[in-house]
């Protein structure tokens, strides 16, 4: 898609489901499973040493969070999410709606 085109609306709604957890990350990916399809994620990275990487199939990298950092993800359908530290042993708190 090119600029020219313009900018297209986009709603985020929440659904019926939501989610809330505080997990003890790995140094594997580890699929976290939602509960339902959701729109939005938000992953937050408690550790004060470890980096944390997120992906949706496992193996593709989504996103990286350095320790103390946290990013909300608008995204159709999410079902599951992987979580790795790279290290381990850090909380990740991931919040789905």
């Amino acid at each position: 898609m090119a600029f020219e085109e313009g900018a297209k609306a986009v709603r985020v709604v929440g659904r019926k489901v939501n989610f809330y957890e505080d997990y003890l990350a790995t140094n594997l990916y580890v699929e976290r499973v939602l509960g339902g399809m959701m729109n939005s994620l938000t992953v937050s990275n408690d550790s004060e040493t470890d980096e944390i990487s997120i992906s949706f199939d496992g193996a593709t990298l989504e996103a990286e969070l350095r320790p103390e950092e946290s990013l909300t993800i608008n995204i159709a359908g999410i079902v599951g999410v992987y979580v790795k530290g790279d290290v381990g042993g850090g909380n990740v708190r991931l919040w789905g709606w």
